[in-house]
Parts: structure tokens; C-alpha cells; sequence
């Protein structure tokens, strides 16, 4: 005959309880370092779920918990920045991003990631330093290069923006988000025709994004090819319908 349920589980409390005391005890931790680590697991686990079900705030505070227990842990630092950035807490998520940047300075996209949250909050030249300290440990990062770019067009430096962007663009030539904003730059640099040509490229990588339709379609409205910059602009609705998961419009030039 076995042993009652509320019985078993009582002898298993009270066998972890002595396991815990003996180990002090005897100084070796390590069970009491799993116990730890299986808590901070948990919590992060928790949070995760959260995040899932969209419950942002409950989420932050579960991963919060798990930084209590394992404050070096880097993947629940960027759970936490990313429920952050994603509940609008722009002051925590910079808290972990620099969190990250300290615990992993050869990272390039934490230091981005930073930059980013920073420009958020309207301190551009903020994150512009950030990219520049940043790349004098790993000058040929391609998302750091693109971060000073956009933030360089942010605050109208113009041709230092052309320049980061471009680099950008050397050392990732398929990645059309950078290709985007060399775009934008050569565009805001009066250089049309390169703008074209570089936005259809962009559009080439990644012709499901309404917004390079939309910037190609600018560029040829500025010089006057109304009929191109009119299709460009419908096609961006489309794609921008398509990706809402809505029917694109029946929309026709003619």
C-alpha cells in the first residue's frame, strides 16, 4: 500500500529542506545555486508568457524578479528591454540596454538598440555618441553604421549621414533597410537619380514594404514623372493593405 499523495509530497519538502541545510553546511552551494537558477528560470518563463498574452506590465515585473536572482543573466536583460519597448517604458528599456552594453560591450546591437531608445525619447545627438564610442571597438558593424546614418538624417547632417549610410550599405549591400535610407539621404542631398536607383533596389530586396514605394514614388514626384510617381503610390497602398491582412484597393490610373 503506498503512501498518501499530501504525505509524499511532504517527505520531498522536507528532504529538499534537509539537502539545502546540509549543503550550507558543508559549503559546497550547488544545490542551492540550482534552486536559484531553476527560480530565476521560472520567472523568466513567466514573464515570457506574458508577453504573449500581452500582459506587459505582470510581464516587466516577473522579469524584474529573475534579475533579482541572476543580475548577469544577458537573455533575460533582453526580455525585459523588449517587454519594455514594447509597453512604451522607454526609461527601462534604456535601463537594460545599457545593462547589456555593460555586460556585453563587443555587442554591436545593444549599443544600437540604446541609440534607438534614446532617439525615442528626442536626444538623437545622445544616441549619435553612443554610435561613435561604439564603433571605435568595432568599426565595421554594419547596424551601427546604419544607426548613425538615420540618426545623422535626423538632426540634418546630411552628408555625414551619407557617409555612415553608405558605409552601411558596403558591408550589408543586401540588407534593404540600409539601402532605404541611403535613399532617403541621397534623396535630401538633391541626387535624384541616384535615389531612384538605389530605392529600386531597395524595393528589388523587399517588394512587400509599402514604404519604399512611397520614397521612390516621392522621387519621381519631385522630378515630374507624375504617371511613375502615381503607380508607385498605389502600389504602396496595396502592399500597405496587404500587410494589414486586408484586400488591396481596386484602384486604377486610368
Amino acid at each position: 500500500m503506498g503512501l498518501p499523495v499530501w504525505l509524499s509530497h511532504w517527505d520531498a519538502v522536507g528532504s529538499v529542506v534537509r539537502a539545502l541545510g546540509a549543503t550550507r553546511r558543508d559549503g559546497v552551494g550547488q544545490l542551492w545555486v540550482t534552486t536559484r537558477n531553476a527560480r530565476a528560470q521560472a520567472w523568466d518563463r513567466l514573464g515570457r508568457e506574458l508577453v504573449r498574452r500581452r500582459r506587459l506590465s505582470w510581464a516587466l515585473a516577473c522579469f524584474r524578479k529573475s534579475l533579482d536572482v541572476r543580475p548577469e543573466d544577458v537573455r533575460i536583460w533582453r526580455h525585459r528591454a523588449a517587454a519594455a519597448v514594447r509597453a512604451g517604458h522607454l526609461d527601462e528599456a534604456a535601463t537594460c540596454y545599457r545593462a547589456l552594453c555593460r555586460l556585453q560591450p563587443g555587442n554591436p546591437r545593444a549599443h544600437c538598440c540604446l541609440a534607438a531608445v534614446y532617439d525615442s525619447v528626442g536626444a538623437p545627438h545622445a544616441g549619435i555618441v553612443i554610435c561613435q564610442r561604439a564603433l571605435e571597438q568595432d568599426p565595421d558593424a554594419p547596424c551601427l553604421h546604419r544607426q548613425m546614418g538615420r540618426l545623422l538624417l535626423r538632426v540634418g547632417s546630411i552628408p555625414d549621414a551619407l557617409r555612415s549610410l553608405q558605409r552601411a550599405a558596403q558591408l550589408s549591400p543586401r540588407h534593404y533597410d540600409t539601402q532605404y535610407y541611403v535613399g532617403l539621404a541621397l534623396r535630401r542631398a538633391g541626387k535624384m537619380a541616384e535615389a531612384r536607383e538605389t530605392l529600386r533596389h531597395a524595393l528589388s530586396l523587399r517588394p512587400e514594404d509599402p514604404k519604399l514605394y512611397y520614397a521612390l514614388g516621392l522621387c519621381c514626384e519631385a522630378e515630374d514623372h507624375g504617371p511613375e510617381c502615381a503607380r508607385l503610390l498605389l502600389q504602396g497602398l496595396a502592399a500597405e493593405q496587404l500587410s494589414a491582412g486586408l484586400e488591396p484597393p481596386a484602384l486604377s490610373l486610368q
